[in-house]
């Protein structure tokens, strides 16, 4: 079966952000008098158990602004992350292939204002859009969210392959019908017969497809 396209999710499978923006949730959980440890560990190892952070955060975590307003401070303090070994030219290689490539991030934040973040990774040419849990507004998930993206890429589900580090985002858009990929940067167990070391990888994989 050829893949006609790929689905990336952004933090921590294209790019290591959570370091730099869990600092800027402790001045965010601060303000709402909650204290945060500066055990990033210690955090990611919370954020792969339940990705809202709802174990220290508690009714934070379901607050849409409060993540709204976090994120938005990450952008405008130009904080980014770094750009996993490999991955820039592995977006490059796939694009050669003839792949359409597509971000798609659980930042509740509108995908516009990552515009210069995404040009200062050097993703902004290599994919045909982004979609953001921010582009759909309060009460959304991973599971509308791919379906998005899936609805700009006007492709069956099939052809699609959807990229992530979070096996908790595998296990919502299971039903879609998409082949899911998992990125072992920090969970090493994911719903998915495909995991792969890092997103370096995804071309022989996407190839072995193909074949």
């Amino acid at each position: 079966m050829v893949i006609k396209a790929l689905i990336l999710d952004l933090d921590m499978t294209l790019v290591n952000t959570l370091p730099r923006f869990l600092a800027i949730l402790r001045d965010c959980a601060a303000r709402y008098g909650v204290v945060i440890s500066d055990d990033t560990n210690h955090l990611l190892s919370i954020y792969y158990r339940d990705p809202s952070l709802s174990e220290v955060l508690h009714d934070l975590s379901r607050n849409y602004w409060f993540w709204h307003n976090c994120w938005l401070e990450y952008i405008n303090r130009r904080s980014y992350g770094e750009v996993f070994p490999g991955a820039l030219d592995a977006l490059h290689t796939l694009r050669n292939m003839g792949k359409r490539l597509m971000i798609a991030t659980g930042r509740e934040l509108e995908c516009w204002r990552m515009d210069d973040e995404l040009k200062h990774y050097g993703f902004k040419e290599l994919i045909e859009g982004c979609v953001s849990l921010g582009d759909l507004g309060p009460g959304h998930d991973k599971f509308d969210l791919i379906k998005r993206a899936l609805n700009m890429l006007n492709l069956e589900p099939r052809f699609v392959a959807y990229v992530t580090d979070h096996p908790r985002d595998i296990l919502m858009v299971n039903g879609l019908g998409t082949i899911n990929i998992g990125v072992a940067t920090w969970a090493k167990d994911f719903p998915t017969g495909i995991i792969i070391r890092g997103v370096y990888e995804l071309p022989r994989v996407i190839h072995e497809f193909d074949c």
